[in-house]
């Protein structure tokens, strides 16, 4: 009879083989003989994720380290599993725990950066790019982790190093079609169009029918003025089994002037498991009120019901949001709002059709309207950004709205915009889109460069898509924007009344931004209450009789300010002082934070920071530091080492 020793040796050589169930068998007996035998339950384990039972597999490895806790190997391989079941916290704690016993071990490095840099939120990816350079220190030849390194640097903005992380990789793999794809991406991103199309092309040298390399090819394309060749390349992506292609192929058709050949294609997608169901929705609803089939669109978006799916109701809120948009562009305001009455949700183009139907509707009460202008000459040079309304909400919008009009006038051409909240609710007119313009994808980073001087090859008369936003905002600029975005007249008495009721209160007006909400979803930096408590009980005092302002989706953060007796917009309305403005709450929110005295940012909020930027009269703005977890004082405007 073989030892336990010579039986695990037995056990490991049939797992190498893929005989999945003898070492099933072999690992059992060990266990019956000595139950606490770690390496039979971590190659048990092991057979269990094979076989895809993780949850049995995570059991088998919590149970080989509470009689083993010092054995790396195992934390990896809990982590991993982890991760594929989705809790990442406790995925990425299982990596760290397995590096602090054995820092050399490579696959809890890869583990760990893999995870952080698909599953993490932005907080995450430079922490991901810091494991993947600890695997190159150990192992500087490998190819796959440039490549990897590459995309984590670019989702974290770093371009130009994810280019050169990828040229790293072909360089030990010439012939690394993945590295070669990403390398054309990163290209696009920097405007280098022409050397992107060779490297999708070189890419699908070797792996023909790539459907991301096809994607990514026809974005090139696309963003070239190839509209027809981009067509061919997303249908061929789509063919590939890459579905999210198709609103992509949708949009070029129509761009080409095809609008029957878009409206089928979109159609597809909504019939097809795996495809931009919200998109699709989207931008049919948007087709079919451009000709002008207001009850056909409602009709459909009624009754519509995605096939693949066991919740029927899994894309009521784009459906509704699509019928709200039929009634709006109908002129049918009342309805618009009725239909999103009882409707929540966070989705960008919810956001922009409720906001913009109920700010609608107070004028029409009003007995006005927005009547937005038309570009008088589009033969002129003009941009236009034709997604403003489609990316994020409303301080999203803006801030994208602040580098497009930057560059704009910078380069002398007409901004053209589509009807967005920030238009409504500031005193802007820029004319309608004129059409005809062709995309510039992956924009930001060159319209910065444009912006300040960094490059000098502007381009007029483009379509310039999502998302956008400024690196740096500065100093030289704060007049010129803070001009632009005021308030409308029309809307002063539903917003100004907020802080008044304030003023009346107090001399001095702390406002304080809690963003929770999708933050923990897509995992962005929480701002801690606690940092705010220790840093109000320190400045209270000095202060000329304050009143504390909490502007935050989560009511319940509210409590943790009670020695400061915090007020908020829901404690105004209760105490008669303010109305509540129904559906547009957040932008009494907003005026009260961008005109307080002393106020407080949420991190990585670009709602609170927008607010911090338009705010003329605050004496202290302070943001969180999450690494020293505290508070501190900071300047939403800063000034340029660039500035002349």
């Amino acid at each position: 009879m073989p030892t336990v020793a010579e039986a695990l040796q037995i056990a490991l050589e049939l797992y190498r083989a893929g005989r999945l169930d003898d070492v099933r068998t072999l690992t059992t007996r060990i266990l019956e003989a000595d139950p606490r035998t770690a390496a039979a339950l971590h190659l048990l384990g092991l057979a269990d994720r094979r076989q895809g039972r993780l949850q049995e597999a995570a059991e088998r490895f919590r149970a080989a380290l509470a009689i083993a806790p010092e054995m790396a190997d195992v934390r990896c391989n809990l982590g991993g599993v982890l991760a594929t079941l989705g809790q990442v916290d406790a995925a990425a704690a299982s990596q760290r725990r397995a590096l602090a016993l054995d820092p050399a071990l490579e696959a809890a490095h890869h583990g760990l950066a893999s995870l952080l840099c698909s599953r993490g939120g932005p907080r995450d990816w430079m922490a991901a790019a810091a494991s993947f350079r600890r695997i190159l220190r150990l192992q500087p030849d490998r190819a796959d982790i440039f490549h990897d390194l590459g995309i984590a640097l670019r989702q974290y903005g770093a371009v130009e190093l994810a280019v050169a992380s990828q040229r790293n990789a072909l360089a030990h793999a010439p012939g690394f079609a993945a590295a070669l794809g990403n390398l054309g991406n990163g290209l696009v991103e920097l405007g280098r169009l022409d050397e992107a199309l060779v490297c999708f092309r070189r890419s699908l040298a070797v792996e023909p029918e790539r459907a991301a390399t096809l994607y990514n090819q026809a974005n090139a394309q696309y963003a070239a003025g190839q509209s027809e060749t981009a067509a061919e390349s997303y249908a061929r992506a789509a063919r590939n089994g890459l579905p999210q292609a198709l609103t992509r192929l949708a949009d070029v058709l129509t761009i080409l002037g095809r609008e029957a050949d878009a409206e089928a294609v979109l159609r597809l997608a909504l019939t097809t498991a795996g495809s931009d169901i919200p998109g699709a929705i989207d931008m049919l609803s948007a087709l079919l009120v451009r000709q002008g089939r207001h009850e056909e669109s409602r009709r459909f978006f009624a009754d519509y019901r995605y096939p693949h799916v066991a919740d029927p109701n899994t894309f009521r809120l784009e459906c509704m949001t699509a019928v709200a948009e039929s009634w709006l562009a109908a002129g049918e305001v009342d309805h618009a709002v009725e239909v999103l009455a009882g409707v929540h949700g966070h989705g960008s183009r919810f956001f922009t059709v409720k906001s913009i139907a109920g700010l609608q509707q107070v004028l029409a009460k009003q007995g006005r309207r927005l009547v937005r202008p038309v570009n008088p000459d589009p033969s002129q040079p003009r941009v236009c950004s034709s997604t403003l309304a489609t990316h994020g909400r409303f301080a999203h919008n803006v801030l994208e709205y602040v580098l497009l009009r930057l560059y704009a006038e910078k380069f002398s051409y007409r901004l053209e915009t589509p009807d967005w909240v920030g238009g409504h609710y500031f005193e802007l007119d820029d004319p309608k889109p004129s059409g005809g313009l062709k995309p510039l994808s992956f924009g930001r980073r060159i319209l910065n460069d444009l912006v300040t001087g960094r490059r000098d090859d502007p381009r007029p008369d483009v379509d310039i898509l999502s998302p956008l936003f400024l690196f740096e905002h500065r100093e030289e600029w704060r007049e010129r924007v803070q001009s632009w975005l005021r308030p409308r007249p029309e809307w002063l008495p539903y917003v100004d009344p907020v802080m008044q009721a304030l003023k009346r209160r107090g001399n001095t007006v702390v406002a304080l931004h809690i963003r929770r909400g999708d933050f923990v979803w897509f995992r962005y930096t929480i701002t801690e209450t606690s940092w705010y408590v220790d840093w109000l009980k320190a400045l209270w005092p000095t202060l000329d009789r304050p009143v504390l302002y909490i502007a935050t989706d989560d009511p319940a953060t509210i409590a943790d300010f009670a020695e400061f007796a915090p007020t908020s917009l829901a404690d105004l309305a209760k105490d008669g002082a303010a109305e509540p403005w129904t559906g547009l709450e957040f932008l009494q929110d907003f005026h009260v934070l961008m005109n307080a005295d002393v106020l407080g940012v949420s991190a990585q909020s670009g709602y609170s920071q927008l607010a911090a930027l338009l705010n003329r009269d605050a004496r202290l703005f302070v943001e969180p530091d999450a690494a020293a977890q505290r508070i501190r004082p900071y300047s939403p405007w800063t000034v340029s080492s660039d500035t002349p």
